[in-house]
């Protein structure tokens, strides 16, 4: 015989049991009674997204202004003081690309990232080399230009990579990335072998052009929520290859 304070006991201590397996996202069941929590602890949490524009119109617009400012200056049409090209470099294609990168990091837009801040760097190094050798020796001079000749053709074999992903993106991109490719080989050659640079300039020109009417056709594309201005469709689509496995 149990008496009326165990029983309570028991049936407290069942409960008890009982409660520990309960989900709460739903209501809470007992084996013979049904119990609701109020809507107040029924507390969902959702996230909402960050939403941010795409800032390739920016970093690909940075690119476009200082390779024209430079294949100018390749042509002798502008001085070539490194005092002067320098401030052009690290502000426009360094910290505009960069920004356009960490924006793209952001936006999950792995291609987007790597590029622009890898490509940021690029014009970071160079334009701070360029203050470097201005204000050295001779032997920094001719040292500096070494250094530099083999970190651009370390950037050859970066953009070639690049180039095989923007095969699956847009015909304007792919064409982007192959003059660049040019401008690399180009550039190599000049810091290396002392080679003239009007290959560099006109490649750095068309490189120039193609950027200037991917930031058209990108603010107009978005605007117009659709493809108004050619890009291209893709050359190959990599994920065509996976599906075949």
């Amino acid at each position: 015989m149990t008496t009326s304070g165990e029983e309570d006991k028991l049936v407290q201590n069942a409960r008890t049991m009982e409660f520990q397996q309960l989900d709460l996202n739903s209501n809470v069941t007992f084996p013979s009674t049904k119990y609701s929590f109020p809507e107040e602890l029924n507390v969902k949490i959702t996230k909402k997204p960050i939403v941010v524009c795409d800032p390739s119109a920016i970093g690909v617009c940075a690119l476009g202004m200082v390779c024209l400012m430079l294949c100018m200056s390749s042509f002798g049409a502008t001085s070539s003081s490194v005092v002067l090209q320098a401030p052009w470099v690290i502000v426009l294609s360094g910290f505009l690309m960069l920004i356009a990168g960490i924006v793209d990091a952001f936006r999950r837009n792995i291609f987007g990232a790597v590029v622009f801040v890898m490509y940021a760097t690029f014009w970071l190094a160079l334009g701070g080399a360029q203050f470097a050798t201005h204000f050295g020796s001779e032997d920094d001079v001719e040292g500096g230009a070494q250094h530099s000749g083999a970190a651009v053709f370390g950037y050859i074999i970066f953009n070639f990579s690049c180039i095989l992903v923007t095969l699956s993106l847009n015909k304007i991109l792919f064409y982007i990335m192959v003059a660049i490719e040019f401008v690399l080989i180009f550039l190599t050659l000049e810091l290396l072998e002392g080679t003239t640079s009007w290959p560099t300039g006109l490649f750095l020109l068309i490189t120039s052009l193609l950027s200037f009417y991917y930031c058209f056709a990108n603010l107009i594309n978005h605007l117009a929520g659709g493809e108004l201005i050619w890009l291209g469709k893709p050359i190959f689509l990599w994920s065509s290859k996976l599906q075949k496995k």
